[in-house]
């Protein structure tokens, strides 16, 4: 799973994306050097990554990072420093989240920070699917169903975006106006 989450790198505001498919975060290499970060020497490691671009890459780079989630929420933490097209600077990967406490809640649309605060996911209009797949968990007395229950899966179409609630209220007001008997008001004092 992915989810895209405003945060920031060093004090930068910046997008980050959380990646459970990542085990490690990575920085890209144009933006750590824009940041100026403390580099990690001499820690005897290397990384091989395949999947992020074609073909196999390596690195030897590690950085000392400070990420900020929320308003609350500060990691100092170390990322490896590779150039990725993974359309974002920075991705957090499972070594980050798991340590962290993070969550990601897709049906609010959050991330869950460790104390239940909640940082909204960013969308992107790439990420809008046509259709929405859902499971359900269907228990029953009925003979047709196992005992235990059973797992369903199915595509629901999504409904076209609706219209907008302002533009239908002015015209039922504008047709209400234009159909109703109207009532007369008389300035005139009555005579009494």
């Amino acid at each position: 799973m992915r989810a895209l989450v405003k945060g920031a790198v060093d004090d930068t505001r910046i997008r980050i994306l959380l990646d459970t498919g990542a085990n490690v975060s990575v920085i890209s290499a144009s933006f750590a050097k824009k940041l100026r970060v403390r580099e990690v020497f001499d820690h005897g490691r290397s990384l091989e990554v395949r999947g992020i671009n074609p073909g196999i890459m390596e690195t030897q780079r590690r950085a000392l990072v400070k990420v900020t989630l929320g308003w609350k929420h500060a990691y100092e933490f170390e990322v490896w420093i590779m150039d990725h097209s993974a359309g974002v600077d920075v991705v957090l990967g499972m070594d980050f989240m798991v340590p962290a406490g993070i969550r990601l809640d897709l049906f609010h649309g959050t991330a869950r920070l460790p104390d239940e605060d909640m940082v909204p996911l960013l969308k992107s209009k790439e990420s809008e699917e046509p259709v929405a797949t859902s499971v359900a968990s269907l228990s029953s007395h009925s003979s047709d169903l196992p005992s235990g229950g059973q797992e369903v899966s199915f595509r629901i179409p999504r409904d076209p975006a609706p219209a907008p609630l302002v533009e239908d209220t002015l015209a039922h007001y504008t047709y209400l106006a234009q159909h109703l008997p109207r009532k007369r008001c008389s300035t005139e004092a009555s005579p009494g």
